[in-house]
């Protein structure tokens, strides 16, 4: 082994969980390299899970699991400890720490370490109260209006009007490059549309082209006035909203530089919650029906019929933005 006396401790411990009869019962950590770490990586490879989710499990280990559960023997691990563990986590970080040490302890069952999970046990969770309550505002397409107003020339002025007006998450927002971005006449109205092909990670602003699922690699049409702007934007070629030497803007600076902008008293909402105002907008304002926004949101539209039969392509988003904008 080449590293560290850790890494070889860990090898170690590795090669005897796997081939000797009289090992004792591995470690919690032990389960988690061998077993659950390595099969979600691989998932993530295969494309059957996001790179993002796999970020915030591990963060939850890290942060969370590891400290109290690392060096503990899957047959220690008894109900009232977990209980007590429970009690010192706040709701959210309860439910997603909850949810890796369930995992980790089923690979126990399954490869016969332990006969019972006592993680199927029931437990009492932290209360809601406990959740960092986030801002759930929405703004009105005039209030959009003001708001862009505030940002416009800015570095987020790109990300703002694809999140927006095009209805894309923070990091496929980021993502968007300047060949992304056609054109399409509807009626006399011109029609920008953009390919949604990558996205920027929240967690150490790297770009991949892994989507949130295989519905989010999609086309969205950004009629009127916020479409032309975006194909002026997109001329320049490279990031739309870019680092200004030809890289891409992480989400950390977007978020800075959004909470910095000057906008109007009443309208300050986190950047996020522009795709929760784009669909309430489709929806009350424009009168779009659900059908129509779900894929252009990324989302699968439920039943047979958007299983297997619908299949809309770009044009036909493009005119019913349009004839709703109209």
């Amino acid at each position: 082994v080449r590293g560290s006396r850790k890494d070889a401790e860990r090898a170690r411990s590795e090669l005897m969980l796997a081939h000797s009869d009289d090992a004792p019962c591995p470690t919690v950590g032990e389960v988690w390299r061998t077993y659950a770490l390595p099969t979600w990586e691989r998932m993530v490879g295969d494309g059957d899970l996001a790179a993002q989710t796999l970020a915030v499990r591990r963060s939850a280990w890290n942060r969370h699991v590891a400290p109290t559960w690392d060096a503990v023997q899957c047959d220690g691990v008894r109900p009232l400890a977990v209980q007590q563990w429970l009690d010192t986590l706040n709701y959210s970080q309860a439910k997603i720490s909850m949810f890796v040490l369930r995992a980790v302890m089923d690979y126990a069952v399954r490869y016969e370490y332990v006969d019972h999970s006592p993680m199927r046990e029931r437990y009492v969770m932290p209360s809601k109260s406990t959740i960092d309550r986030r801002d759930a505002g929405v703004w009105t397409l005039d209030e959009l209006g003001e708001v862009w107003r505030a940002v416009m020339g800015s570095p987020v002025e790109p990300a703002f009007l694809l999140a927006g007006f095009g209805g894309l998450r923070v990091g496929e927002a980021l993502g968007v490059r300047g060949s992304d971005v056609t054109t399409l006449d509807v009626g006399g109205q011109r029609v920008a549309l953009v390919r949604v092909e990558r996205q920027v990670l929240n967690l150490g602003g790297r770009v991949t082209d892994a989507l949130k699922n295989a519905q989010s690699r999609r086309t969205v049409a950004v009629p009127g006035r916020a479409g032309a702007r975006l194909v002026r934007l997109a001329e320049s070629g490279g990031y739309l909203s870019g680092d200004g030497v030809g890289g891409v803007m992480d989400q950390k600076r977007l978020r800075r530089m959004w909470d910095a902008a000057l906008l109007p008293d009443g309208l300050r909402h986190p950047f996020r919650n522009l795709r929760n105002s784009w669909q309430t907008n489709m929806r009350w304002s424009l009168r779009l029906p659900p059908w129509l926004i779900e894929p252009m949101m990324g989302h699968r539209v439920e039943g047979v019929t958007g299983m297997h039969y619908d299949r809309p392509d770009a044009e036909m988003f493009a005119e019913a933005v349009a004839r709703a904008y109209a």
